[in-house]
């Protein structure tokens, strides 16, 4: 049966976005008329919204808006095959298997390996556990988001060799949810622990080294807590991957700029940067801050969470929306035919047909242009085993 390719393009699309279970369920940032205008490799900015400081009496006191920027910059990832592989399969099941497939699927995951690499490490939170994957595993991450008082669905991302060992324990204990299934398919296990249970390949490995690891941040102090900062000196970091870290007295700031009694983690990459530390004292909400401290500190002690020459896994919680994933459309393409683009759970593909006139070849290329970051750090916690 022969097809169109509009229906080859979207078969394109639904495979890639089936294979990313990371990404589904995240939210854009600015919508498609936002997004016009912006090429491969450019940047643009968002906000984190200030949530301001209360106050007591009659008396307003001055409170300015500190809305905290960073930048996203926009990616693009694709592949290809033969004009004659893309022409002469007219059958779907065929085009499916023997195209698309093996294609789509490389695809999404060299995608979702660059939104692991780029989201998994900025928590604000994090738990370790250590000796065998158990049901408190997959609680511990979801527990620490609830008491910051994070809104929304949690999802858990774990790997599919701890999510068995868990299961093995007790399948029983997973609770179906049919909306999710829809939305996770092969890779959902159920809830638990207030959260959607997700197997996902690739996640983050550290292997520690057999020296402890230190961290020595300089802070510049003023009046209502402390400058923001970014990056410190770090001794036996791990090349590609950050390692957190825990302060005596270093609280966390939830999302809504109330201070709460839960420790903030600090993930240093080896270069010793780590996503900006906002720290306040009590009752001042000093620079949109996402940590405080007692009044009059002006230092922090910063010890490891993992042991030595151990390996551990690194898995994540978070709130489903938590993780922004933006697609953009590329412009028309001068002396090519367009075959058209999909958008599918938020995955953009865009196909086009062209020929090589110095080398007479001839491919079909599939774009997915994409952009993404995690919306809020204390959104997220890390879960290290």
């Amino acid at each position: 049966m022969a097809f169109t390719n509009s229906k080859k393009v979207k078969l394109w699309a639904e495979r890639v976005a089936d294979e990313m279970p990371v990404v589904k369920k995240s939210r854009p940032y600015l919508t498609q008329e936002e997004m016009k205008g912006k090429k491969y490799g450019m940047s643009y900015k968002v906000y984190i919204p200030d949530a301001g400081r209360v106050f007591d009496g009659l008396v307003a006191n001055e409170d300015g808006v500190n809305e905290v920027e960073y930048e996203i910059t926009l990616k693009n990832k694709g592949n290809s095959c033969s004009i004659d592989s893309w022409d002469e399969i007219t059958n779907i099941e065929s085009f499916d298997k023997e195209i698309v497939k093996p294609r789509a699927v490389k695809l999404a995951k060299e995608i979702q390996q660059d939104v692991i690499k780029n989201t998994f490490y900025r928590s604000a939170q994090a738990v370790v556990t250590t000796g065998a994957a158990d049901f408190e595993t997959l609680s511990e991450g979801a527990a620490k988001l609830r008491e910051a008082a994070v809104a929304g669905n949690a999802v858990s991302f774990m790997s599919p060799t701890t999510m068995g060992k868990i299961a093995a324990g007790g399948l029983a204990k997973f609770i179906p949810d049919e909306e999710q299934k829809k939305i996770y398919h092969k890779a959902y296990l159920g809830e638990y622990a207030g959260a959607s249970q997700i197997e996902v390949q690739g996640v983050p490995v550290i292997t520690t080294p057999s020296g402890a690891a230190t961290l020595s941040v300089s802070f510049t102090t003023a009046d209502k807590g402390l400058e923001p900062v970014s990056t410190g000196t770090i001794t036996n970091g791990v090349a590609g991957a950050s390692i957190p870290f825990s302060a005596e007295g270093l609280k966390l700031v939830d999302v809504n700029g109330v201070e709460t009694d839960q420790d903030f983690i600090v993930m240093a990459d080896a270069s010793g940067n780590f996503p900006e530390l906002r720290i306040t004292y009590p009752g001042q909400n000093f620079n949109n801050a996402n940590a405080w401290v007692a009044e009059g500190t002006t230092s922090l002690t910063f010890v490891p969470m993992l042991s030595t020459s151990t390996k551990y896994e690194v898995n994540q919680v978070r709130i489903d929306d938590a993780l922004a994933f933006d697609s953009y459309k590329f412009n028309k393409l001068a002396g090519v035919e367009d075959l058209g683009s999909e958008t599918v759970d938020g995955v953009r593909v865009e196909c086009v047909k062209g020929s090589n006139v110095k080398t007479r070849e001839s491919l079909v290329r599939i774009d997915c242009p994409f952009a993404c970051r995690s919306s809020r750090s204390s959104s997220i916690c890390d879960s290290i085993r």
